[in-house]
């Protein structure tokens, strides 16, 4: 679970330049890659997002007060 403002959440993302979504804004929190392993690929959160991982909302609500 990600907790995010707005203003994060605008920082982080990238706004959509063409497409039906034009003018929108979009952010992934996970990625692919190979386990060295099995060779199966498997998805991870970016580390560069760990610091919104969350198991409450609690931060959120911190903020607005």
């Amino acid at each position: 679970m990600f907790g995010l403002s707005s203003t994060e959440f605008i920082a982080e993302s990238v706004q959509n330049k063409s497409g039906k979504n034009k003018g929108k804004r979009s952010l992934w929190f996970n990625g692919k890659r190979r386990n060295k392993q099995t060779g199966a690929v498997e998805e991870h959160c970016k580390d560069r997002y760990l610091k919104y991982v969350v198991e409450n909302f609690g931060r959120l609500h911190e903020a607005r007060q």
